[in-house]
C-alpha cells in the first residue's frame, strides 16, 4: 500500500496569477514559501498552478479546486491597480458575485497612499480611479489587512472551502501571512504541525532499498517515505525522508519516529551505515 494522502484532510491549493510568471520575467517564489509554511502547520498542499492573467483562465482553475472542496485555496497576485490585476474581478465573474466598495479597504487604501505622502515629496495621495479598484471586493469578502503595500487581501467562505487572496509582492504577501491572516489560518487549517527526519546513509543506490522502503510505507501509510541520492563532499549517499503532518503533533511525532526505527533496522540488515539522523 503506497502512502495514503487522504489521512490528512487539511488540503490546501496555491494558484500563482501573473503573465510575468509565465514568460519567465519573474520567478515564482511565493509558491515555494507558502508550501513549506503551510505544511509546518499540518495541511497539505495538495497542487499548485501559475495561472495567466485571464478571465477564463482564472475561472477554470478557480471552479476546478472548489469542486475537490479543499480546507483552503489560495492566490497570489492580481490585486494591484492596473488593468491586468484582475483576481477580484475574475472571482466576481466565475462565483456571480457584485464587485462592490469595501469601505473598510477604501480606508485602508486612503492610508496607505497618505502615509506615502509624507515620505516623497510632491506625491499625490488623491484617490483615482486606479487606486479605488484595489477596494473593489466580491460581496462578501472579509479585508485582510496589509501594512507593507497598497491593495488590502481577501478571505471569503466559499461553502466548506475558504478563498484567500494575497498579492503577488513577496514581502507584502509574507507580512500579511504573519498578521491579518493568522486567525483564518487558525479557524480553518488549525494549530496542528509537521514532523520531518531525514536519515543520510553512507552509500547510495535507491534500487537497493527500494523494496525496503515500499514495505514500511504499506505498515504506516500515514508517514510520507522518500529516498533521494545525493553527492556530499564528493561521494554518493542516499538520505531517506519520513515526513508527516497533522492536528496532533505529539501523535504526529510518535508515528514518524516508530517508522524511522523500522526504516533504520532494515538498512542496518542491507548493509548501509547511517552517517547522521536530521529533525527538521
Amino acid at each position: 500500500m503506497a502512502y495514503d494522502t487522504n489521512l490528512n484532510n487539511n488540503f490546501v491549493e496555491l494558484f500563482s496569477i501573473g503573465n510575468e510568471l509565465l514568460v519567465g520575467q519573474v520567478l515564482d517564489t511565493n509558491t515555494h514559501w507558502l508550501v513549506r509554511n503551510l505544511t509546518g502547520l499540518g495541511a497539505q498542499v495538495r497542487r499548485a498552478a501559475m495561472i495567466r492573467d485571464d478571465y477564463d483562465d482564472i475561472g477554470e482553475y478557480l471552479l476546478g479546486a472548489l469542486q475537490r472542496a479543499p480546507k483552503l485555496i489560495l492566490t497570489t497576485g492580481g490585486l494591484g491597480p492596473t488593468d491586468d490585476d484582475m483576481t477580484f474581478r475574475a472571482i466576481s465573474r466565475t462565483l456571480d458575485l457584485p464587485l462592490e466598495v469595501n469601505e473598510a479597504a477604501l480606508e485602508m487604501v486612503r492610508k496607505r497612499y497618505e502615509y506615502i505622502a509624507t515620505i516623497r515629496p510632491s506625491f499625490d495621495a488623491t484617490l483615482n480611479e486606479a487606486r479605488r479598484k484595489m477596494a473593489y471586493f466580491p460581496r462578501g469578502g472579509e479585508v485582510l489587512a496589509n501594512s507593507t503595500g497598497a491593495a488590502p487581501a481577501l478571505a471569503l467562505e466559499i461553502g466548506p472551502t475558504t478563498l484567500i487572496c494575497l498579492p503577488g509582492v513577496p514581502t507584502e504577501m509574507k507580512d500579511i501571512y504573519a498578521t491579518s491572516l493568522q486567525p483564518v489560518l487558525a479557524r480553518t487549517i488549525g494549530t496542528g504541525g509537521y514532523v520531518e527526519r531525514n536519515i543520510v546513509l553512507d552509500k547510495g543506490d535507491e534500487s537497493r532499498i527500494a523494496e525496503l522502503l515500499e514495505q514500511v510505507q504499506t505498515r504506516h501509510t500515514s508517514v510520507y517515505i522518500k529516498s533521494r541520492g545525493q553527492m556530499i563532499e564528493g561521494v554518493a549517499h542516499l538520505t531517506v525522508v519520513l515526513s508527516r503532518g497533522g492536528s496532533n503533533l505529539i501523535l504526529i511525532r510518535e508515528e514518524v519516529l516508530a517508522t524511522e526505527a523500522e526504516a533504520l533496522e532494515g538498512l542496518v540488515n542491507l548493509g548501509y551505515g547511517v552517517v547522521k539522523v536530521i529533525d527538521s
